[in-house]
């Protein structure tokens, strides 16, 4: 790391610890993998409270103003609550061996430092529902799947998102290779950026639709099925 970069990460800890009033840790380099290492450019970083890596965010200097900070923090807290709140529907819907996490876009204007203390029902009840919450699943398996022992499950965890309220939901199923599975894909997608197309792993298919199609039956999510396999 260059005196450079490691100036302007101890820059952001300390604009996030005096916005937030918490201690923050930087997210080890080595315990990313060669994938990742775009997101570690020298006018952003990698951090997370204390103590709680499982809340990893992105956070960086304006390129246009150094004197501007920006963090996805709100966003990798309100995440985490989802994971939790949907953790036993999630996983009785599915038998399988899966790994799953809630990813939010919400525009940065419209969180900030003042609604930490809020839960995600209350920010999207009291603040703002213009927000876009997707489900996204890694679903492993050894060989391509049987579609239909999954169809209803994907579709049950979908309609649950409804009660979330927000103005656009969704979910994003890849059926990956149960040997090739990286372990921090899933924690670090929020701001990974990376798409099952660009997996370091095997990916056999992809399930990816939101409110804006009429999904209304197990029949319906198969037919967004996309075969990655040829």
């Amino acid at each position: 790391m260059s005196s450079s970069s490691a100036s302007t990460e101890e820059k952001i800890v300390k604009h996030l610890e005096e916005k937030y009033k918490e201690e923050f840790e930087l997210e080890s380099k080595k315990e990313g993998s060669e994938i990742f290492a775009n997101m570690y450019g020298g006018d952003k970083a990698l951090v997370y409270p204390e103590g709680k890596p499982e809340l990893v965010f992105l956070a960086g200097e304006d390129r246009d103003n150094k004197e501007e900070f920006y963090d996805t923090y709100l966003l990798s807290r309100w995440s985490n609550e989802l994971d939790a709140k949907f953790k036993e529907q999630i996983e009785s819907e599915f038998n399988d061996d899966i790994d799953y996490k809630f990813l939010l876009n919400i525009a940065d204007k419209k969180y900030d430092a003042s609604m930490k203390d809020l839960s995600f029902t209350e920010y999207v009840n009291e603040k703002n529902s213009d927000a876009l919450v997707t489900l996204k699943i890694a679903i492993k398996v050894s060989e391509k799947p049987d579609l239909e022992k999954y169809s209803t499950a994907i579709l049950n965890v979908y309609k649950a998102l409804d009660a979330l309220q927000v103005d656009m939901y969704g979910v994003s199923v890849g059926f990956v290779e149960e040997t090739d599975i990286l372990p921090d894909y899933m924690r670090t997608a929020n701001y990974n950026n990376i798409p099952w197309t660009n997996l370091d792993a095997k990916v056999y298919g992809t399930i990816v639709f939101d409110n804006t199609r009429d999904i209304q039956t197990p029949e319906d999510v198969l037919d967004r099925y996309k075969d990655l396999e040829g």
